[in-house]
């Protein structure tokens, strides 16, 4: 498992670079925007924990988000990772895996700082 640090491009921009997704899975930072690109034949689901527990110790279902295939724009997927929802509060971060991981990358960007 993989930290994917977050991207901050202030006012100036900076450019996007992917890295690829870890077969064991990947954590982030809570607050943040997760970037996929799946550049597969075939989409790929992720997984996104959810270690809370709701009323009477119920277990809240982890999040699964479809991602689509397709080159360029066409197999990228953007979600939100709040923290009061995907913190682990093990570790304080947010825990990613996926149905798989060929052709898939991702990228993190950071709430706006500048």
């Amino acid at each position: 498992m993989a930290f994917i640090p977050t991207r901050r491009p202030g006012v100036a921009g900076a450019g996007v670079t992917p890295v690829p997704a870890s077969g064991g899975g990947d954590t982030v930072t809570p607050g943040t925007r997760v970037n996929i690109l799946n550049g597969d034949s075939s989409s790929t689901n992720v997984t996104v924990a959810t270690p809370g527990t709701a009323a009477r110790g119920l277990a809240v279902a982890d999040r699964v988000i479809a991602c689509p295939n397709g080159t360029g724009i066409a197999g990228l997927m953007s979600f939100d990772v709040p923290a009061d929802a995907y913190a682990d509060p093990a570790d304080g971060l947010v825990h990613l895996t996926y149905s798989k991981v060929t052709a898939l990358t991702i990228w993190v960007d950071g709430p706006v700082t500048s």
